[in-house]
């Protein structure tokens, strides 16, 4: 230890805080952890009771699973059924597919309602849903949208002219459907470089009606409630095949008779009246037999290999990207927040780590928001050869926003770190600011620095959420792994061929954390150094 003579000036390290010192804070974090649990205990028969009235109330409530199209009709018809004296219904709309999986395997839910009858298929090989009880109740048609400012007609000869075209994913009903129709028009093979698929068919809608991409395909009834967008084209039957939407009790209900009268009630002239005044075809007096057309595409081993090696590929170049371009404005940010205090650090900490807590998918809408092509400043970078949305650099920017606040966090700690005697010695000694900076206080805080990269690597690799808004899943430019791992979910044939994708996200993360622990424990040993001496 050091000690401040009287007669001479020398620098002595702080003191550890005293063990009393240590006691009076553990006592404070123990009463504020021990405080909330109060009335938590005094009010626990209260809240016993509420949860007892919970579950009680779940024997009383039909979950319905529902696509995602069907979102504003199926309510409408809900309310109608509960007026003539039915069950309550509890509603879950997502992609048919990302339903399908879930009735599967949680055994959860008491209806489903798909677009296509491929997944009532699937359900039907693997118990979930009784064969033959399926019925079709509905139909929609796929229609081509463009944004009400295009004025110019457009039908699927002339798709080949717009440089993006928005489906919904590829394993998902409408985006089956859209590939199905563009194969019989004759299409497809030339269109399929300009092809961005979304999460669901209202996803590739929204991306229509914000101006990102000029043309899409989407069913009808979505269509028609979307203002920003007009119908250019309809694919009609006979020519093209209809979506055909099914419904069926699943095999978890504990209420079948009930579940089956309200797929009935559907079926009725109440629930058909409703279906018709949203834009839906009538049903068709039909069950499902099984034989419903496979449209799932799956690929070929090479193909399989190809995409695997693609995502991985990606992957890795897009979390590279973030974290390299991400090194100058986490160090400046984390040295500024460790070394200087000024009015709106606070703001300015909390816009940093903002990333860390907002969820992905709201921050990828934002990025858009900011750097869309119909935006002032994404129409400024794509005039200048730069477009960021469905681009890897897009991929890049959402994956660099995301990972950020975790690199800023691990860089501001390692300059912290730094005793800054160090710097003050230099000063003294006549260095600049500048020079202080590179030959102390950064070769000092260098092992934190590279653990945050590494951090901020890890972090990028997974980026899902924001990267779906803002770059798309287009295969061979935006589909990373968590996206390829995303599509194969979402297919019947696809759930097989997955581990290898997951085996090679989880072995890279794993090896990037071990490389920041590694890096962690390194910096933690020159302090304990640097301390002892």
């Amino acid at each position: 230890m050091f000690h401040k003579a009287k007669t001479s000036t020398c620098w002595a390290l702080p003191r550890p805080p005293s063990l009393r010192a240590l006691s009076r804070k553990s006592v404070l974090v123990a009463v504020c952890l021990v405080a909330p649990l109060v009335p938590m205990q005094l009010m626990g028969a209260e809240w016993s009771e509420r949860a007892w009235r919970t579950d009680q109330s779940k024997d009383s409530v039909l979950l319905v699973l529902a696509a995602a199209s069907l979102a504003d009709v199926l309510p409408r018809i809900g309310d109608e059924w509960e007026r003539t004296g039915g069950l309550s219904l509890a509603f879950s709309f997502a992609a048919t597919s990302r339903l399908a999986v879930q009735a599967a395997q949680s055994g959860s839910g008491d209806v489903f309602f798909s677009a296509d009858p491929e997944w009532i298929q699937w359900l039907e090989e693997r118990g979930a849903v009784s064969p033959g009880r399926a019925v079709h109740f509905a139909a929609n048609d796929l229609v081509i949208v463009v944004s009400v400012d295009t004025p110019v007609p457009v039908h699927p000869g002339m798709l080949s002219g717009f440089e993006r075209i928005a489906l919904a994913g590829e394993n998902v009903p409408a985006g089956r459907y859209a590939r199905e129709a563009l194969e019989k028009a004759g299409v497809w093979t030339e269109l399929d470089g300009s092809i961005v698929t979304g999460g669901s068919v209202r996803g590739a809608l929204e991306w229509v009606a914000r101006g990102e991409v000029p043309v899409g395909i989407v069913y009808r009834t979505d269509a028609e409630a979307e203002p920003s967008v007009r119908i250019a084209f309809v694919f009609e039957e006979p020519e093209y095949r209809q979506a055909e939407y099914w419904a069926v009790p699943l095999a978890s209900t504990e209420h079948d008779q009930l579940s089956a009268d309200f797929v009935n009630f559907v079926l009725g002239d109440s629930g058909q009246a409703i279906l018709r005044a949203e834009g839906f075809a009538p049903s068709r007096p039909t069950v499902n037999d099984g034989t419903g057309q496979n449209l799932s595409g799956g690929g070929t081993g090479d193909d399989l290999a190809a995409s695997f090696s693609s995502a991985i590929r990606l992957s890795l170049i897009v979390a590279f990207l973030a974290t390299l371009v991400g090194l100058v404005p986490a160090v400046g940010l984390g040295w500024l927040l460790a070394r200087r205090d000024f009015p709106g650090k606070a703001v300015l900490s909390t816009v940093v780590m903002a990333p860390l807590v907002i969820p992905p998918v709201v921050t990828g809408f934002l990025l858009l928001s900011v750097l869309g092509a119909s935006t002032p400043l994404g129409g400024l970078l794509a005039s200048l050869g730069f477009p960021v949305p469905f681009t890897i650099l897009g991929a890049s920017i959402a994956a660099l926003v995301v990972g950020l606040p975790l690199y800023v966090i691990s860089v501001r700690g390692a300059f912290e770190a730094v005793d800054p005697m160090y710097e003050e010695l230099s000063r003294t000694l006549g260095s600049s600011p500048w020079s202080t900076f590179f030959r102390i206080s950064l070769p000092l805080a260098l092992p934190g620095i590279a653990a945050g990269a590494v951090l901020a690597f890890a972090r990028s690799l997974g980026e899902f959420g924001a990267t779906v808004v803002l770059a798309g899943n287009v295969e061979g430019s935006t589909r990373t792994i968590a996206l390829a791992v995303y599509t194969l979910l979402e297919s019947p044939s696809g759930r097989e061929a997955i581990w290898v994708l997951v085996g090679a996200s989880v072995a890279i993360s794993l090896l990037a954390l071990l490389g920041f622990e590694t890096l962690s424990r390194r910096q933690k040993r020159r302090l304990e150094d640097r301390y002892a001496r």
